[in-house]
């Protein structure tokens, strides 16, 4: 019988792996750079059956985890974007085209509300989902924190950067604290933003809140609309949940 302690979740990042039991999905996911990392995890567990996986890398880390799980004798299920799935109807022509980080973003905070929302995971790139009724409306792709810092850097000679990140709204009084608080107004623009527009369409809604940087908003975390969570470990765990557990 497969339990909720049998079944790895793996989201493969831009950067680093995420990772954690079913039975711990609603926790903060470990975190890596290394999939060795993985690995030991899944033999220190001894008895995992499944893996459910999700990957926006190129193929080469996916093959690694299918050939070490193969030795494994380990089934694993790589989840895609789909054209509906949990209620939800992607709005893509071609949803091939969309980014399952973005897909498992949806159908995780589909779960957690039964208003409108917008979705927001804040990592390398900053992605914005719309649903209404169940109706994707489209969204919003920008560069992370980190990686405007790095396009900024790359393409002056004299602006410098340190390598603290900002959690509130301020003013920079050195050229280090101005990039910084610069690249991060330009973050919470993007979060301002999403808000105006899904507050044009929609008054009661809610706001869904994840990725490595989601703690540069914690200064909102009293807003009752807002829901942290860990966007593609749970929207996976929705997935094995459903097609292995009920």
């Amino acid at each position: 019988m497969v339990t909720d302690k049998n079944i790895v979740l793996v989201d493969v990042g831009n950067t680093r792996f995420k990772y954690c039991l079913l039975s711990d999905a609603e926790n903060e996911p470990t975190a890596t750079e290394n999939l060795s990392d993985l690995l030991s995890f899944i033999d220190e567990q001894q008895n995992i059956s499944h893996l459910y996986l999700a990957s926006v890398r190129k193929a080469d880390a996916v093959e690694q985890i299918f050939a070490a799980c193969e030795q494994r004798n380990i089934a694993v299920e790589e989840k895609n974007t789909e054209r509906e799935a949990f209620g939800i109807k992607n709005s893509y022509e071609n949803e091939k085209k969309m980014g399952v980080d973005r897909w498992l973003a949806m159908v995780c905070a589909a779960e957690k509300t039964q208003k409108a929302f917008f979705v927001m995971d804040v990592g390398t790139a900053i992605t914005v989902d719309f649903v209404v009724n169940g109706q994707h409306l489209g969204g919003w792709i920008t560069p992370g924190f980190q990686v405007m810092k790095q396009a900024l850097l790359n393409s002056t000679k004299k602006v410098y950067a340190n390598d603290e990140i900002p959690t509130s709204l301020s003013l920079g009084n050195d050229t280090e604290e101005c990039v910084a608080t610069g690249c991060y107004a330009a973050v919470y623009g993007v979060y301002l933003s999403a808000v105006d527009y899904l507050s044009s369409k929609q008054t009661d809604f809610d706001i869904i809140l994840g990725g490595g940087d989601k703690k540069m908003f914690a200064f909102l975390e009293s807003d009752v609309r807002i829901r942290p969570a860990h966007l593609v470990v749970q929207g996976l765990a929705r997935y094995a949940r459903s097609e292995l557990l009920t």
